[in-house]
């Protein structure tokens, strides 16, 4: 893929493909900047803002980044995408992680 990209470096699909390549290999910086390059060509390229947003919500733990996402995803998506939707409601009801929620401001008791 990195040929590919190197011959064509404006084809979005091609970056795509080749953060696949990356996240399957583990490089998940690579894969986020090849998914990146991807959209900064094209910022309607739902294939890449999915895999964007799987990187971040199963690869990195960053539910909160990859929400709006699978939202953009849904978005660009007409014929909508049962799975994605399901994943949307799974991030909005999830539980913040402890560090996150011992961090956050108690409020007093009356």
């Amino acid at each position: 893929m990195e040929t590919a990209v190197k011959l064509s470096p404006r084809q979005p699909l091609f970056h795509n493909e080749l953060g696949v390549t990356y996240r399957q290999a583990g490089q998940f910086d690579k894969a986020r900047q090849a998914y990146e390059r991807a959209l900064a060509l094209d910022p309607a390229c739902a294939a890449a803002v999915l895999n964007l947003g799987v990187l971040f919500d199963l690869y990195l733990g960053d539910g909160a980044r990859a929400l709006p996402l699978y939202e953009r995803y849904l978005a660009l998506s007409p014929q909508g995408d049962a799975a994605v939707t399901k994943w949307i409601a799974d991030l909005k009801n999830r539980k913040p992680p402890a560090s996150a929620a011992a961090a956050a401001p108690k409020k007093e008791k009356p």
